[in-house]
């Protein structure tokens, strides 16, 4: 389960048989296992994280991960990374319970929804409550979080899985809540957007609407790169990603943006001026589609793509 597998070239496309999209990531199917004979193995391509479904057969053997190029150990790396979808919420400024344990919160008025507003949501790298709380402590919080640093008294929201729910923050550990009502929390102002990091494929996410949380996820002043022939859409990249060394991400448009980027709306406002707003879900899928994953950049190119005996695999 979960082996970085090389595809047998003859199994591929004749412009397709390149060493890069000879990665092939099985992540479940009876022919994972040995044992099985020539079953299915269930998985996507590394290159571009697209899903298919091949046979035992059809691979060459196992990639040596100590011969990995970096792109493909980072890909790899994030596949095997597990991932949450969270939204989390923080009291108001000069609320009485900002920082109070559970126990004081509920002695002082109780846990009002109506008290909080939403920071953010999206996809994370954690696999619990206490790996988002590490991650939103840490200098690499979110791309687009912004509030303070977790702390207690904050609300996380697990979106997905058997512990879907709302969880506060408490001295110590974490309290489930039963009555908290997102509907009755700040969270209007969010901007649903869809985020393209280097070497990942690309996720929803909820941000506030407004210019600092707009720059956090590009890491500085932004500028738009208009792509969209129905201009209802447009990308928001940092405006000097030629300038501060970032890795080139994906080809939006005209322009190969560098570092993280992200997609959303582009609408009217209620004065009447061009704005910033919430993608659709068939926005946000046809840009998954879009743009699923970033450029490879080659190390080391070898005089011959395609001859496959560059190709370093454990039999």
């Amino acid at each position: 389960m979960g082996n970085l597998l090389i595809i047998k070239p003859e199994r591929l496309a004749v412009q397709f048989r390149n060493p890069i999209v000879q990665y092939f990531y099985a992540a479940s199917g009876f022919g994972c296992k040995p044992e099985n004979g020539d079953k299915k193995v269930f998985g996507c391509y590394l290159a571009d994280g697209m899903r298919d479904q091949l046979y035992r057969s059809d691979f060459l053997g196992i990639a040596d991960s100590e011969q990995l190029p970096k792109w493909a150990r980072n890909r790899l790396e994030n596949l095997q990374t597990p991932k949450m979808k969270i939204r989390i919420f923080q009291l108001k400024d000069n609320n009485d319970n900002l920082f109070m344990s559970h126990d004081n919160t509920i002695s002082h008025g109780g846990i009002r929804s109506e008290d909080y507003r939403q920071v953010y949501g999206g996809q994370v790298s954690a696999d619990g409550l206490e790996d988002v709380f590490a991650l939103c402590n840490s200098d690499k919080m979110p791309p687009g979080y912004c509030g303070r640093s977790l702390s207690v008294s904050d609300v996380i929201e697990i979106c997905e899985g058997r512990n879907k729910g709302f969880y506060f923050c408490d001295s110590f550990g974490f309290q489930k809540l039963d009555d908290f009502d997102i509907e009755k929390t700040d969270h209007k102002d969010m901007l649903k957007i869809l985020v393209l990091e280097n070497d990942k494929p690309p996720y929803a996410a909820e941000i506030r609407h407004d210019i600092h949380a707009m720059q956090n996820v590009v890491g500085g002043s932004i500028e738009a790169v208009y792509f969209e022939s129905e201009s209802d859409a447009l990308c928001w990249c940092n405006d000097e990603f030629l300038l501060n060394g970032s890795a080139p991400n994906r080809k939006i448009g005209d322009v190969l943006v560098h570092g993280t980027c992200y997609i959303c709306g582009d609408g009217i406002n209620a004065d009447g001026e061009y704005d910033s707003c919430s993608l659709t879900e068939e926005q946000i899928e046809k840009y998954t589609r879009m743009f699923p994953q970033s450029v490879i950049m080659l190390e080391k190119q070898n005089e011959d793509m395609t001859d496959c005996e560059d190709i370093d695999i454990k039999l």
